[in-house]
């Protein structure tokens, strides 16, 4: 049985994925994929990784889970979306790097899914933008405390990758920027669930139409109807020629709230973050999904 974990990058997926996901539950079971509904796992999951944790979790806790989770249907993959599973928000971020020490929830999960083939799914953001939700996510806090006293400049998603591909050399990771959301949102969906390019999904493009104009949506969807059969990257650049003349500017708009930043700020953040992205690329047993 194949297990995927998704859990993204606080402030990227904001639970799309599992609601994307939801809405197509019963064509995916029809391909071996359940997709169990958030409250039939979400409450319990800590608590039955910190038996697996301290060495007290079995198989019987094992079975009780899987099976509050799916009943008693059959399945090839499982997917779990969890955008806090590795920690909240607000612990994110300290010396100088994303959510620093062990990752132990993610090893006590491999232990209780032990002998499936566990896949990981992780969605990363510019560290410049991260920063600013996290500020705006908590108005009033200091912001050195809240950042754990680190250097926003000093902070690096690969280094987050190398320390997971280092303490679980086997297992399966693939990531993805937020900012390449929209142009391979059916990609994600599709390698999340496990099924083929070619099958037909519901909301496929609803990430596109949260930042579109209306009416550009419209006239997306009127588009693509008369032209069945477009490849994926066929419909990556429909998607980039209609966002680029239909982009709700509003939507994307965000404040910048960090004390002494300007716009050259964020600029070389952003290129660093570039750079980031090409190192993370070329790490080995990396699967990245790009536009």
């Amino acid at each position: 049985m194949q297990v995927a974990l998704h859990f993204g990058a606080p402030y990227t997926d904001e639970n799309r994925l599992q609601l994307c996901l939801g809405k197509n539950r019963d064509l995916l079971a029809e391909h071996g994929t359940i997709i169990p509904r958030p409250s039939s796992y979400r409450k319990n999951l800590r608590p039955v990784l910190n038996r697996f944790k301290d060495g007290t979790g079995d198989d019987n806790l094992r079975m009780e889970f899987v099976q509050e989770m799916i009943g008693d249907q059959d399945a090839d993959r499982i997917v779990i979306s969890y955008d806090m599973f590795i920690g909240v928000p607000r612990l994110s971020i300290a010396e100088d790097q994303f959510f620093p020490g062990p990752f132990n929830r993610l090893d006590a999960f491999m232990r209780l899914f032990d002998g499936a083939d566990v896949q990981l799914f992780y969605g990363l953001r510019n560290p410049a933008t991260f920063v600013q939700q996290l500020i705006s996510a908590h108005p009033g806090e200091d912001v050195q405390t809240l950042l754990g006293q680190s250097d926003p400049m000093l902070l690096r998603w690969s280094d987050f990758v190398h320390r997971i591909r280092e303490d679980f050399p086997n297992l399966q990771t693939t990531f993805w920027c937020n900012e390449d959301t929209p142009l391979i949102w059916g990609q994600v969906v599709r390698e999340l669930a496990g099924i083929d390019p070619e099958v037909e999904i519901v909301g496929e493009h609803d990430f596109i139409q949260e930042i579109m104009t209306k009416e550009g949506f419209k006239r997306f969807e009127e588009f693509l109807s008369q032209r069945p059969g477009l490849t994926t990257i066929q419909k990556r650049r429909v998607i980039a020629a209609f966002l680029d003349k239909f982009v709700d500017e509003d939507a994307l708009e965000e404040e910048l709230d960090f004390p002494g930043w300007t716009d050259e700020t964020v600029e070389h953040l952003t290129e660093v973050y570039d750079q980031d992205v090409f190192e993370i690329q070329n790490i080995p047993g990396v699967r990245f999904i790009s536009p």
